[in-house]
C-alpha cells in the first residue's frame, strides 16, 4: 500500500493514478494567466450573444423558444390547477371540522 493512495478492488489493493498537473500547479506568469482567462471569458460572452441571435434570427431558434415557452406555460398551469385544488381540499377539511 504505497504513499500515493489507492483502494481495495476484490480484496486487493489497487494503486490509484497520480493526478496530472492542472494548469493551476504549473508556475506560469500571473499576467499570462490572467490575459488566458480574460480571454477565455470574451470568447464565452461571444458564443453567447451568438447564440441568442441564432436564438431570435432563425427560424429553428424562434421554434425552439416557442416549444420552451409552450412548455413552461404548461408548467405553470399544472402549478396554478394544483395550487387550486389543494385549496379546495384545504377548505373543505376546515369546514368539515368546523361542521362537527
Amino acid at each position: 500500500m504505497g504513499e500515493s493512495g489507492g483502494h481495495f478492488d476484490k480484496g486487493r489493493w489497487v494503486e490509484d493514478a497520480a493526478p496530472e498537473p492542472s494548469s493551476a500547479d504549473q508556475k506560469e506568469d500571473p499576467e499570462t494567466r490572467l490575459r488566458s482567462a480574460a480571454g477565455q471569458i470574451g470568447k464565452g460572452i461571444d458564443e453567447l450573444l451568438a447564440a441568442g441571435s441564432d436564438l431570435i434570427g432563425t427560424q429553428e431558434g424562434r421554434q425552439h423558444l416557442g416549444r420552451k415557452l409552450d412548455q413552461i406555460t404548461g408548467e405553470v398551469m399544472q402549478i396554478c390547477e394544483d395550487i387550486r385544488r389543494e385549496g379546495i381540499e384545504f377548505i373543505n377539511q376546515a369546514r368539515d371540522r368546523i361542521m362537527k
